[in-house]
């Protein structure tokens, strides 16, 4: 890979981004759009400039410390007091939606795309988790209901780490990897140590890091850059301790942002720079990838059952399970069908895939690779329009049309 190319790419397409930032999303374009769709063209699929060389287990460490700095920055955001408020729709959206997305997936899969019972589980348990960063234009607009947004925020925080469990498990039946020294009875204990240990590292991380952060700063022993690079620090060391420790790290991310004990407000927003900043720049650097490595590759494998299993999971297979999960919650239909919508894929459905990819290798190992992979780099790429652009098409309605 011509690396000054890459560069020169990537930093040409932020600078004109930012340059006309207001013009463009006024069209309809979003960020994670315009850099996918630059990483589509440079690569070998149009114009050649680049060569996907890149290793695939450079990407998903990328991926997995961009979705750790996404959720920690996201929580860290959120009113704890709006749990007590709003907590019944995440509970209902994860409780309930998340399985039948799953099963709805599963059972679809089979007879659309050809594949066995357990690879149709495979390639639902990596389309089951929503993306939060790609409706992020919805969630900052403050006119959008604050539960809408809370939701969303909450669902696509912890959706990733109480799915990944699933993808390891269906991964050891598949083939035998990292996992496969477990036997049956012991799947139960490793799922609630991923859960238990999680949440625990991310409840000490989040207090007592946040206190310490709180602390310094008052003091004045910290310097406001430092203060902005505690993000990344807490984030990781959440991530990182939960891992070792048997845990999920994504869980223990959410909730390190989400038990911040950093009263300081101060602290909090430079939290939050951070976030928006270096935050959104690792995303964009994941989506572009995606669009030069992913896309390039999948493209030859992609059939038209493909593209028909791509526009129900997005569609039916997501919005009727969640629409079925919202029953009696006593909120409107028009809230209901937004919550239904906004579930795009992104991240952490290419970061699932990258586990796969290293984990078992290429279609040697599985007969069915080529289709699972199509599938699911086509749905994450019209995930990235399609819920890009509904986006905007909301914030355009008229105010008296949105309450």
């Amino acid at each position: 890979m011509n690396e000054q190319i890459l560069l020169l790419l990537i930093s040409s397409s932020l600078l004109v981004y930012g340059l006309l930032a207001r013009n463009i999303e006024r069209a309809g374009i979003s960020a994670p759009m315009l850099i996918t769709l630059v990483g589509i063209v440079s690569g070998p699929l149009i114009l050649n400039l680049v060569n996907p060389e890149l290793e695939h287990h450079g990407l998903k460490l990328m991926a997995e410390f961009t979705l750790a700095i996404i959720l920690f920055t996201d929580a860290s955001q959120i009113e704890r007091a709006q749990l007590l408020r709003f907590e019944i729709l995440p509970i209902r959206l994860l409780a309930i939606g998340l399985p039948l997305t799953f099963v709805a997936g599963w059972l679809l899969a089979v007879p659309i795309l050809g594949l066995s019972w357990l690879a149709a589980a495979w390639l639902a348990i990596m389309l089951t988790p929503t993306d939060a960063a790609l409706a992020q234009g919805m969630i900052n607009d403050t006119q959008t209901d604050e539960q809408l947004r809370h939701t969303i925020t909450v669902e696509s925080g912890l959706n990733d780490g109480l799915a990944l469990p699933v993808l390891l498990f269906v991964l050891a039946l598949l083939q035998a990897g990292h996992y496969a020294f477990l036997d049956a009875d012991e799947w139960p204990l490793f799922v609630i140590q991923q859960f238990a240990v999680g949440s625990l590292i991310g409840w000490l991380v989040g207090r007592f890091g946040g206190k310490l952060v709180h602390h310094a700063s008052r003091q004045r022993l910290m310097l406001p850059m430092f203060q902005r690079l505690s993000s990344l620090a807490l984030a990781m060391l959440a991530y990182a301790g939960a891992e070792i420790l048997g845990g999920n790290g994504f869980i223990a991310v959410f909730l390190a942002g989400l038990f911040l004990k950093a009263r300081h407000t101060v602290v909090i927003k430079r939290l939050k720079e951070f976030g928006e900043a270096e935050g959104e720049l690792l995303a964009l650097l994941v989506f572009f990838l995606f669009g030069l490595v992913f896309v390039a590759e999948a493209w030859p494998l992609m059939q038209w059952q493909h593209l028909l299993y791509a526009l129900m999971s997005l569609t039916v297979v997501r919005m009727i399970p969640v629409l079925l999960a919202l029953i009696g919650s006593g909120i409107s239909w028009r809230d209901r069908f937004f919550l239904a919508w906004f579930g795009p894929r992104g991240i952490a459905s290419i970061l699932y895939l990258l586990v796969a990819v290293e984990q078992m290798g290429y279609s040697d190992s599985i007969p069915e690779y080529e289709g699972v992979f199509a599938t699911t780099v086509l749905t994450v790429l019209l995930s990235i329009f399609l819920h890009g652009m509904s986006t905007h098409v909301f914030q355009c309605w008229p105010k008296k049309l949105r309450e």
